[in-house]
């Protein structure tokens, strides 16, 4: 049974892998055997994560690379990165993203809309053409979308737009790049990580009254190694025959999409 989730040998980028749902892919990817490279702008969040994954009692490495997602540069370089240190690129997880301005779209302001679907949209494109030409049979690439590709959230209609562009693109990619290269996306549900926290403007004791409120059939609010383990599932043996699927992980049944 282990051999189906066993990433020895393996190598993964995980952008956005400083914090919350990126740290738990990043970590659990590195548990299952995988050497990982973890990017994210800021240098010190993706250091955390490094030294969490090397001093692990496993034979998993890690490095780090400074990596804005919105930079066909950067993502080159990560890419180039990956291939110096590890000689192989079989997982790519786009999970960088996001956006902390929340204002109706008729007062939005322009360079708003544009940040939000380059860190979110531009960047899977981005990603595809830095890393496919390294990646090799059996590979996988995993998109980390939202419940906002297919729940409309006033407020947020650019980051629902992105989210939802991203969904498409994973389904097309998975037709244009099977069957070497599996690709999925995730769409998490509510997990309350510092960048959510920050974005809704939220506290820890608001999280009590949210779960009464959203009555969740799986009784709590997500984390990010719940993700994380939809991630490892998605990338590993276990999944060979699951490509182009957009996998809603919220605690709840699925809305439509």
């Amino acid at each position: 049974m282990g051999e189906l989730f066993d990433l020895t040998g393996k190598t993964a980028v995980v952008t956005g892998a400083g914090r919350g749902i990126g740290e738990g892919i990043a970590t659990l990817l590195a548990e299952a055997g995988a050497n990982v490279v973890c990017a994210a702008r800021s240098a010190d969040q993706i250091e955390h994560t490094a030294r969490l994954i090397n001093n692990a009692p496993n034979q998993s490495r890690a490095i780090t690379q400074r990596t804005d997602v919105s930079s066909k540069d950067d993502m080159d370089a990560l890419a180039a990165r990956a291939m110096e240190e590890f000689g192989r690129l079989d997982i790519w997880v786009n999970n960088a993203g996001g956006s902390l301005v929340s204002a109706p779209l008729a007062e939005l302001d322009p360079g708003e809309w544009d940040n939000t679907l380059a860190v979110n949209l531009s960047s899977i494109f981005y990603s595809v053409q830095a890393a496919v030409p390294h990646m090799g049979e059996g590979s996988a690439m995993v998109n980390i979308s939202s419940l906002a590709a297919v729940e409309p959230f006033p407020g947020s209609a650019h980051y629902s737009a992105a989210k939802a562009g991203v969904n498409m693109l994973t389904r097309t990619l998975s037709m244009e790049l099977g069957p070497k290269t599996r690709v999925n996306s995730i769409l998490p549900g509510f997990v309350p990580t510092e960048t959510v926290k920050q974005a809704l403007n939220m506290s820890d004791e608001d999280f009590g009254p949210l779960l009464e409120q959203l009555a969740l059939p799986a009784g709590r609010l997500g984390t990010p190694r719940d993700i994380g383990a939809l991630v490892l599932y998605l990338v590993s043996p276990a999944s060979e025959w699951v490509t182009g699927q957009c996998i809603q992980a919220s605690g709840k049944p699925s809305s439509g999409s």
